[in-house]
């Protein structure tokens, strides 16, 4: 089972088990730039969502894409082909249900894996912490593969 792991600078971390059944290329893709140490911080358009920007030489596909995201999901957002290209991509985790959206509307995008429920508390602290107090360094590492 791969799982991937998030810690934080102002302490804690979560895993998340990866859906390698439903997005193998994204976690392929997610996983060969890791361990990263970036910001973390609250996604403004969505809500309840805090993310990571990213910067993936090879993007992955479509696949297991989802516009309504629920508290757990753990997903991937870039600007496919079909969309205006502002370079825009990230890793986000969802600390309420949401419809995922940016500056242009609703959005699609790739789920990948999902936050065990035991770990949904520590995923709300950290997503008011970002709110409130700003980004947040988070360094994103393979956990078990």
């Amino acid at each position: 089972m791969a799982r991937i792991k998030f810690s934080f600078a102002r302490g804690g971390y979560f895993t998340a088990k990866v859906m390698l059944d439903k997005a193998p290329k994204t976690w392929d893709a997610i996983r060969k730039r890791l361990p990263l140490t970036i910001k973390a911080y609250n996604a403004r358009w969505t809500g309840r969502e805090t993310h990571t920007k990213l910067d993936l030489p090879d993007k992955p596909p479509r696949e297991n894409q989802i516009l309504n995201a629920g508290l757990g999901d753990v997903i991937y957002a870039c600007e496919w082909s079909d969309r205006d290209v502002t370079g825009f991509e990230a890793i986000g985790w969802f600390y309420g249900t949401e419809t995922v959206r940016d500056w242009r509307g609703e959005s699609r995008v790739n789920l990948f894996a999902r936050v065990d429920q035991s770990e949904w508390p520590f995923l709300e602290e950290v997503g008011l912490r970002t709110w409130r107090e700003g980004g947040e360094d988070c360094t994103i590492s393979v956990a078990d593969e």
